[in-house]
C-alpha cells in the first residue's frame, strides 16, 4: 500500500527578527490519517552546513550518515559514518578504495533542547593512529602506505558497561593486496579486522583505547554477560582472501574462536568454545546465563563466506561456564523453508515472569532479509519467523518455531526497534541485496509494525527518505524513534551514479546525513502517563516504587536497555517487565528479580504503560541504571527527569483546560507525542532538507489566525513562535 503525503512546509517569519522556532509538537512531514493507525514522521533534518566540502589538501569530507547509534545516559546520542570517503572512487570502488578510504568521523547529537545540536566526535586517537601492520599475505605485493584508515570504527559492534562507558570492538583496516608498493592509486582492496577495543565516555566525549583480541574482528557481534564481562563471537579477519599463513585451519571461513573482555582488567582471554558463524550472527542472552543464536546474520552472497556454512542454518546456545554450544534446530520460514536468514533483525519480545516470578520464556522475531546461506536469494523476503526458547527446570532448552503473518512488502536490510508496549517496527531497507548488486534496489518507505497479539504486520506513515544500506533506527528515551542512516556501498562497486536513482527510482547512491523521528502510533491513543519520580538506581532482588499521578491506571512496567546498535544488530537488546506488587494513589511498586542473566549491569529506560482500547500508551522513559548510578551521569540524570517531568505536567494542565478536556482528541489527533522538539523550520545550527519558498502576503500585524489562508495552493494551519506551518492542501479541499 502507498500513500500519497501531504506535504509540511514552513516559512520563517521575518518580519520580527526572531530566529525560527521548532515547534513543541512534532510537524507531520507525511500525515497519513489518523495517526493512532499509522503513526506520524517529523520533517527529515541534518547538522548545518554543505553536505560535502573541500579539505585543503584537496579531499573531499562529507558529514557522516548515522550507520552507527548510542543513546548515551546523559540524554545525547553517539553516531558515527560507515564508508568514509567512498565516493572518491574515480574508476573503480575495488580497485581504490583501499588507499582512498578513511576512518569515519562521529558526531555526538543531543535533542533535548528548543532545537538538535551537533557536536564533532574524534575515536582516532583510539584505534592505531600511527597506522598498523595488516596480516599479508607472504610473499605477496601489498599497498598500506595510508595510515589514515588503519583504525575504522567501521564494522565494529559495541555494547554498553555496567558504568554507562561504551566498548566498541573490531572495525576495519583498509590496504591494497595485491597493489603496487610506493603505487596507492590502484590495487584490490582488503577489508581487514581489527584486533582493537575502544572505549567512548560520553561525558567527556572522549574514546581511548582499551586492551586488544587475539582476533581481528570485522563484523563481530559482541554481548554482555550477567557477570558484566562482555563475549566478543564471529567476525573475520580478512574479508576478501582470508587466507592466513600462521594458522591456515582458520583459513577460508570466519573466526570461530570467541574471546571475553573484562571490564576490571581491561584485557581479553580466548574462550574455549569455538563455533562457526555468520558475520555479526544475531545473538541474545537467555534468562539461564547461555547466549543464544538465532540463526541469522550476514553473508556476502553470492560468492559465498565461508566454507562450513551450512553450519549456520540451527539455532545453538553456548553455556560459558562449560564453553560448550548445543544445537536447538531448524526455524522456520513458513512452507516447506527453514534455516538460516540474512540481512534481516533478531528482536527479543518483551521478557515476561510466569506466575513464580521466574523468566523461562524467551521469543525472538525475524523479518525479512534473504533465505539461505549462499547463494542466497538477492530479492527481499516477506516471511515473518517467531522464535520460542522455553528453559526448563535443569536448564535445558528447547526451541519451537512458527511462521507469523507475512510483511506487506517484502525488504531486505530493514532496522527493527521494539517499542516499550511490546510491539515491534521494521524501518527502512530495499527490495534486494544492495551487497549483491550495489545501487540495485528500490527503497521500502512504509515502515511496517508487528502486533504481539495478533501476530501480524500493519504498514504505518510513510518515511520522508529512502535508506537502503547502513540504515538505523532508535528507540528514544521520549518513545519516538530516531530513523537515520544510509551510506551505500558505491553502485555497481565501480563509479557512485545517480543515474539509477533518477533514471529507474532504484536506490540513493549517496550517503545520506539526514534524520527523521516517527511517533509510533501508541502514542495517540490518549494521554500519555507521567512518571514523578523514581529512584535511577534499580537494585536486582529488591522493589522500586514508582511515583505517578496514574497509579490506578498502569497497566505494565518495563525496563528496555539503552541502544547501542550497527547493521541492525543490537546484542543487549531486551525490554524486560516488572511485575506490580502494590499500587497506592500516587505509586506503583514493582518486583525487581534477582537474575543478572535476565537484567545485566547498566543503563537502562524506565517505562510506564497505561491501556486503552487500542493498546498500550508508554510514558515518556526516565534514565536509570541497573546496579549503582555512575557518579559522572548522576547531575545529567536528575536533570534530565527534572525537566522532562515538568514539560509533562505543564502539557497535561493545558490539555486539562482546553474545550477537548484532559482526554484530547477523539481522532488520534491529540499531540500527545510532544516530548521533544522536532525540525519544522531552518534554525541555526540545523539544516533543513527541503524548503520551499511561497510568496505569502501577510495582512497588518497579524499574529493568529482562526481559519486557514489559501496561499498558493496551501493552507495555513498555525502559528507558532516565529514560524509558519503550512500543510498542501488536497485537490478539493477548503
Amino acid at each position: 500500500m502507498r500513500r500519497t503525503p501531504a506535504t509540511l512546509l514552513s516559512l520563517t517569519l521575518l518580519t520580527t527578527g526572531a530566529p525560527a522556532a521548532f515547534l513543541s509538537a512534532p510537524a507531520a512531514a507525511v500525515e497519513a490519517g489518523d495517526p493512532s493507525l499509522t503513526g506520524r514522521f517529523s520533517a527529515p533534518f541534518e547538522e548545518a552546513g554543505e553536505r560535502c566540502v573541500t579539505t585543503p589538501d584537496g579531499e573531499t569530507q562529507c558529514k557522516p550518515a548515522a550507520g552507527s547509534v548510542v543513546v548515551l545516559p546523559n540524554g545525547k546520542l553517539v553516531y558515527w559514518d560507515a564508508l568514509d570517503s567512498i565516493q572518491e572512487a574515480q574508476l573503480n570502488g575495488v580497485a581504490e578504495f583501499g588507499h582512498q578510504a578513511r576512518n569515519d568521523m562521529a558526531r555526538v547529537l543531543d535533542l533535548r533542547g528548543a532545537r538538535p545540536t551537533w557536536q564533532r566526535s574524534d575515536p582516532d586517537p583510539a584505534s592505531n593512529p600511527g597506522g598498523r601492520e595488516g596480516s599479508y599475505n607472504p610473499g605477496g605485493l601489498y599497498n598500506d602506505d595510508e595510515t589514515r584508515n588503519d583504525g575504522d570504527l567501521f564494522c565494529s559492534d559495541q555494547v554498553f558497561l555496567a558504568d554507562g562507558t561504551v566498548l566498541d570492538v573490531g572495525g576495519t583496516h583498509y590496504y591494497q593486496e595485491p597493489g603496487i608498493p610506493g603505487q596507492p592509486t590502484y590495487g584490490v582492496v582488503e577489508l581487514e579486522g581489527l584486533t582493537n577495543s575502544r572505549l567512548y565516555d560520553a561525558e567527556s566525549n572522549t574514546w581511548r583505547a582499551s586492551g586488544e583480541m587475539t582476533y581481528g574482528r570485522w563484523y563481530p557481534s559482541v554481548i554482555t554477560l550477567p557477570d558484566s564481562r562482555v563475549m566478543a563471537f564471529s567476525g573475520v579477519t580478512k574479508l576478501i582472501k582470508p587466507v592466513y599463513a600462521d594458522r591456515p585451519a582458520d583459513s577460508g571461513r570466519n573466526v570461530t574462536q570467541s574471546e571475553v573482555y573484562d571490564p576490571k582488567t581491561g584485557s581479553w582471554t580466548v574462550d574455549g568454545g569455538d563455533k562457526s558463524l555468520p558475520l555479526y550472527p544475531r545473538l541474545h542472552l537467555l534468562p539461564n546465563g547461555k547466549v543464544y543464536y538465532d540463526a541469522g546474520g550476514q553473508t556476502f552472497n553470492p560468492a559465498g563466506q565461508a566454507y562450513d556454512e551450512a553450519l549456520w542454518n540451527t539455532t545453538a546456545t553456548y553455556d560459558p561456564t562449560t564453553q560448550t554450544w548445543t544445537d536447538l534446530g531448524l526455524p522456520v520460514f513458513g512452507d516447506a523453508l527453514v534455516g538460516f536468514r540474512g540481512s534481516a533483525f533478531s528482536q527479543m519480545l518483551p521478557l515476561k515472569p510466569n506466575a513464580k516470578g521466574d523468566y523461562d520464556t524467551v521469543e525472538t522475531l525475524s523479518a525479512g532479509g534473504v533465505y539461505g546461506v549462499s547463494p542466497g536469494t538477492y530479492v527481499g523476503t516477506d516471511t515473518s519467523t517467531l522464535n520460542r526458547i522455553t528453559i526448563g527446570p535443569d536448564g535445558t532448552e528447547t526451541l519451537a518455531s512458527e511462521a507469523t503473518g507475512t510483511l506487506n512488502t517484502p525488504r531486505w536490510y530493514s532496522t527493527g526497534v521494539s517499542l516499550p508496549t511490546g510491539e515491534v517496527i521494521a524501518f527502512s531497507g530495499a527490495d534486494r541485496d544492495e551487497v549483491v548488486a550495489p545501487g540495485s534496489g528500490t527503497p521500502i518507505t512504509t515502515p511496517e509494525m508487528y502486533d504481539p497479539r495478533t501476530k501480524t504486520w500493519t504498514e504505518l506513515a510513510d518515511q520522508g527518505r529512502g535508506r537502503t544500506y547502513h540504515n538505523t533506527a532508535t528507540l528514544l528515551p521520549d518513545g519516538r524513534v530516531l530513523v537515520g542512516g544510509h551510506a551505500p556501498i558505491i553502485t555497481g562497486y565501480a563509479k557512485s551514479t545517480d543515474a539509477l536513482e533518477q533514471g529507474l527510482g532504484f536506490s540513493n547512491p549517496n550517503r545520506d546525513p539526514s534524520f527523521e523521528i516517527f511517533s509510533p502510533p501508541n502514542l495517540f491513543y490518549g494521554p500519555r502517563p507521567v512518571i514523578t519520580s523514581v529512584d535511577p538506581s534499580v537494585q536486582r532482588g529488591r522493589t522500586l516504587r514508582i511515583e505517578t499521578p496514574d497509579a490506578r491506571d498502569i497497566s505494565s512496567v518495563v525496563l528496555v536497555r539503552n541502544t547501542a546498535m550497527t547493521h541492525l544488530v543490537d546484542s543487549d537488546q531486551r525490554t524486560v517487565v516488572l511485575p506490580v506488587v502494590a499500587r497506592s494513589k500516587g505509586a506503583v511498586t514493582v518486583a525487581v528479580t534477582g537474575n543478572a542473566a535476565v537484567l545485566p549491569n547498566g543503563p537502562y529506560t524506565l517505562f510506564a504503560n497505561k491501556e486503552y482500547a487500542k493498546g498500550e500508551t508508554p510514558s515518556v522513559g526516565r534514565q536509570v541504571f541497573v546496579g549503582a548510578v555512575p557518579a559522572r551521569f548522576a547531575d545529567d540524570i536528575a536533570r534530565n527527569n527534572a525537566a522532562t517531568v515538568g514539560r509533562e505536567l505543564a502539557a497535561r494542565k493545558a490539555a486539562s483546560t482546553s474545550p477537548r478536556g484532559a482526554e484530547g482528541r477523539s481522532d488520534g489527533k491529540g499531540g500527545n507525542d510532544v516530548e521533544a522538539p522536532v525540525l519544522a523550520v531552518a534554525a541555526p545550527g540545523v539544516r533543513p532538507i527541503s524548503t520551499t519558498k511561497v510568496d505569502a502576503e501577510l495582512r497588518a500585524s497579524s499574529t493568529s489566525l482562526t481559519s486557514p489562508l489559501p496561499v498558493a495552493g496551501l493552507a495555513l494551519t498555525g502559528l507558532v513562535g516565529t514560524a509558519l506551518v503550512l500543510r498542501r492542501r488536497r485537490p478539493g479541499a477548503s
